[in-house]
């Protein structure tokens, strides 16, 4: 990551600012180019197995984190996956894309100071999240529920925007909070005109990110305001609730989410069913994260 320059809050608010914001970022962070070639590659119909992995060769970072990923609990291969032809091969071109966007998404961020957040409790927060909601769609028997996992992971994206661009005001709001009880997100409304929500949502469509991922990102605390991908918003709404009650990891908001039961009634579930598929779900994060904050 480029040195971290502060803009002024001023120049945040309202939706030209969150434009604004974005940009800013945008200069820091991004997705590599190998994301991209890996798209162009997937989709087309001349590409084969051996042409991919050796796009991927390219980047022997990126290749090493995705491998220890791809081993880690959370996938559960039935064999260890040593190379990058085997994890092509073997894992299909879905889950590649989606270890390389996983793996681009931390890789981008992990250059934060650590006064400024620490990221071994952000991921853990995030990780237990995308596992969660994930485990609650299957459940539910969702069709899509492998898909939740991605925007259940980088649900709170925005607030490591927030802790880059703006960390005077987190830091302010953080302060106000512990005073007044009132939620972060709704703090940075009542302040910017728009959240965390919308900042994450929005840095995740600039990078060219399908809506099935953005949407529930810009919706999760609001899960009854989305549209096609209502499913995943409610997933990762009750997720994220349970979660922080039961204090797995933090993005920087300790404080209990209230969970919006609709949302749980709406993916035909229940509490003892939530609770039951949390306790499973969490002992996958710890090893999950070990493979994230592996360098």
């Amino acid at each position: 990551m480029a040195s971290v320059n502060p803009i002024e809050v001023n120049s945040a608010q309202g939706l030209h600012g969150l434009e604004n914001l974005i940009t800013e970022v945008d200069k820091l962070v991004s997705l590599p180019d190998i994301y991209y070639r890996l798209e162009e590659a997937i989709v087309d119909p001349g590409s084969t197995t051996d042409k991919i992995a050796e796009l991927l060769r390219t980047d022997p970072d990126l290749c090493a984190r995705m491998l220890r990923m791809a081993n880690s609990a959370f996938y559960s291969f039935p064999t260890k996956i040593e190379t990058i032809g085997r994890a092509v091969s073997v894992i299909g071109l879905r889950q590649i894309r989606e270890l390389v966007l996983v793996t681009s998404v931390v890789r981008a961020f992990e250059g934060i100071p650590t006064g400024i957040v620490n990221m071994t409790t952000f991921w853990e927060h995030s990780v237990a999240v995308g596992i969660l909601a994930r485990s609650l769609g299957e459940k539910a028997r969702i069709a899509s529920a492998d898909s939740f996992y991605i925007p259940g992971l980088l649900h709170d994206i925005g607030r490591l925007v927030m802790y880059v661009k703006l960390p005077g005001l987190t830091h302010e709001l953080l302060l106000e909070r512990e005073v007044s009880g009132t939620l972060m997100f709704q703090l940075e409304r009542n302040l910017l005109g728009y959240s965390h929500t919308e900042i994450g949502a929005r840095l995740l469509e600039s990078w060219k990110l399908p809506q099935s991922i953005w949407e529930p990102v810009a919706t999760h605390h609001n899960p009854a305001s989305s549209g096609e991908f209502s499913n995943a918003a409610c997933a990762i709404h009750i997720a994220d609730a349970w979660v922080n009650t039961n204090r797995a990891g933090s993005t920087g908001s300790c404080f209990l989410l209230e969970m919006d039961l609709e949302a749980l009634q709406s993916i035909g579930l229940d509490t003892a069913e939530l609770h039951e598929i949390g306790l499973e779900s969490a002992a996958q994060t710890q090893e999950v994260v070990r493979q994230f904050m592996a360098h």
